[in-house]
């Protein structure tokens, strides 16, 4: 009986692996330029003809090679980038199956030219994997790979490619990633069209963003540094008002390797809720180290995904290095100039009196737990590392700053309000909406809803990570509430939440509940309102709670925006600076739970431009 099984001859076995590495001619720009990166090239060169299908030319200035390593790199599995199995487990270069040239070289007619330092230039001729030509060449140090008539011989393959307008934006952005992965390297890309792309080397990816987008665009970013065990997070991410629906720029390394993965996206994402509105997409440049043997390199074809060995711990450290960012840096629209990044009213200062909302003395940092349990109950003020900045933002009647002593010297926040009487700016409210602010850099204006939107729900969460109920007031009068029955359902299933809210509820008969207990988040607040209108949207969804991930964030997030104060409630003076007080106090004070700005910043140089002074 004949054998049924036998051995794939070598061409044919080249072109089944070149389906797999050569899928378009991005994918051949993309090995090449690896190599070439892996050769340790300052500068690399690409020019395509008719989308990369009939001409691919890759040159670079990197090492180069001699003759025999140029005869073995278009040999399978030969390369100098492992040499066992232990250098699996810590690989640092960008390739290293010794799988690329060959399989290029089975669908295509290339030619490698290459030259090491004070050697002799050497040609390779290979068509359709067969060597047709080696010979000497004159050629600076370096390589030129040149790939002619790609898929020349599997019509097959060439038939899917698709329009050279598509491919050549494929290959853009391989140029693209690779480029802002290696800042530090010199790269153009000639594409037969009039817009030739050229980068020269930049010092840090801010400055390559720049080149590529357009100085604006670095402009809107923050820069992410953060460390969470083994893993650091780097990079820069877009700020939260510059973010806009549809099209988005995510490119994520590791180690320097570009890879993706819309999971760990989607952390990022998670940092942004509720400072961005539903459907805009901030932009992300995320560069991941890990030590060697953490991540898994070798687990796709193309190498365009990766494995992490604490998946979960990446997913953290991405989603509190966002989150830091975010919190970190002033993100409010402006009208003019920008103001500085300082928070235009300093979170240490203390109210000028008790005044009708609950004081709270400078809150813990979001996610931070409270001293005690209670809504109103002071805790520890975050520690200022460097409070000279927020001294003198605004403009007082004294000589001396809020909160600086004669010699400048800062004031905790638990120093006694009357130690400041008189330092506090003044505060003028807008049509009951809008409290207006002068600082020593002009103006700045808050919508009084979003401010407490956002102060209520930091709250709220804080919380609920502690484990510590709200505190609540009992009612003379309990509230009886007849509800529907999804409405009833529901209350039934989270009445454990409401009541660590501030809500004590229990059955009433038929579909009616009782409310013993509601919280008390403003003199103005409207309980009864409050509940029936939270219940209302948990119950049926919204885009606001439709977006949190538990329970406890939909229940929060409705409390706050069902809860906080309205516009048009008239504040006096005391109650107008304690919200400043706490809002600034808040991780993410510069929006609310749906995206929108809680500040708009007025420069005095755009007024005094407005008025026609020269300034």
């Amino acid at each position: 009986m004949p054998r049924r099984i036998h051995v794939l001859p070598e061409k044919l076995a080249n072109q089944i692996a070149a389906g797999e590495v050569v899928e378009r001619p991005a994918s051949v720009v993309k090995e090449l330029v690896e190599n070439a990166l892996d050769a340790g090239a300052t500068r690399v060169d690409v020019v395509v003809r008719n989308g990369g299908k009939t001409e691919i030319r890759v040159a670079d200035d990197g090492h180069g090679m001699g003759r025999e390593d140029a005869l073995l790199a278009v040999d399978r599995h030969a390369t100098s980038k492992i040499r066992s199995e232990q250098d699996l487990a810590a690989i640092r270069t960008l390739g290293f199956r010794g799988e690329a040239l060959p399989s290029i070289a089975s669908v295509s007619r290339m030619v490698l030219e290459t030259a090491e330092r004070e050697g002799h230039g050497t040609r390779v001729v290979v068509t359709a994997g067969q060597m047709a030509a080696v010979e000497e060449c004159a050629r600076r140090t370096g390589t030129t790979v040149s790939i002619r008539s790609l898929f020349f011989n599997v019509p097959a393959r060439a038939k899917f490619l698709r329009t050279t307008a598509a491919e050549n934006r494929a290959i853009g952005e391989v140029v693209t990633t690779q480029a802002l992965a290696m800042p530090g390297i010199a790269f153009t890309l000639d594409s037969g069209a009039r817009d030739v792309l050229t980068l020269p080397a930049a010092s840090g990816v801010a400055e390559r963003i720049g080149a590529l987008w357009g100085n604006e665009a670095a402009e809107e970013l923050l820069p992410v540094a953060h460390r969470a065990g083994r893993v650091a997070v780097s990079g820069l991410i877009q700020r939260p008002n510059a973010a806009r629906p549809g099209g988005r720029r995510t490119y994520l390394f590791v180690n320097g390797r570009a890879f993706g993965d819309r999971t760990l996206v989607r952390a990022a994402d998670r940092a942004y809720r509720t400072t961005i509105a539903p459907g805009n997409h901030p932009h992300l440049f995320l560069f991941l180290e890990v030590p060697d043997g953490e991540v898994d390199v070798n687990v796709h074809p193309a190498k365009a995904e990766v494995r992490f060995r604490d998946r979960i711990g990446v997913e953290r450290a991405i989603e509190e290095g966002v989150r830091a960012a975010l919190a970190g840096v002033e993100s409010t629209p402006s009208i003019g100039a920008r103001a500085p990044v300082e928070p235009p009213y300093p979170a240490w200062m203390p109210a000028a009196g008790t005044g009708a909302f609950m004081v709270r003395e400078t809150p813990a940092p979001y996610g931070a737990s409270p001293s005690s349990a209670g809504g109103g109950a002071p805790v520890e003020p975050a520690a200022s590392t460097d409070p000279a900045p927020q001294m003198t933002l605004f403009v007082t009647g004294g000589s001396a700053a809020p909160g600086v002593d004669g010699e400048g010297n800062g004031r905790p926040a638990g120093a006694p309000a009357d130690l400041f009487a008189g330092a506090a700016p003044v505060m003028w409210q807008i049509h009951n909406t809008y409290i207006l602010a002068e600082t020593r850099m002009g103006l700045v204006m808050v919508d009084q809803h979003s401010a407490h939107e956002r102060v209520l729900y930091e709250e709220i969460v804080r919380g609920f990570d502690a484990g510590v109920g709200a505190e609540s007031q009992r009612l003379l009068f309990p509230l009886t509430l007849r509800l529907s029955p999804a409405e009833y359902a529901l209350v039934e299933q989270i009445r454990g939440v409401l009541e660590r809210a501030g809500f004590e509820v229990e059955p009433f008969g038929g579909r009616s509940i009782i409310v013993h207990a509601v919280p008390n988040p403003h003199p103005y607040f409207d309980a009864e309102r409050c509940l029936r209108e939270m219940v209302a949207e948990l119950t049926d969804g919204s885009p606001l709670v439709d977006s949190a991930r538990t329970q406890h964030q939909r229940i929060a997030l409705s409390m706050a925006c069902k809860g906080a104060i309205k516009a048009g409630q008239k504040l006096d003076q005391r109650e107008m600076a304690e919200l400043f007080d706490r809002l600034f106090a808040t991780e993410l004070p510069y929006h609310d739970i749906h995206g929108r700005p809680t500040v708009i910043q007025l420069s005095l140089n755009e007024l005094h431009r407005r008025f026609g002074r020269s300034g």
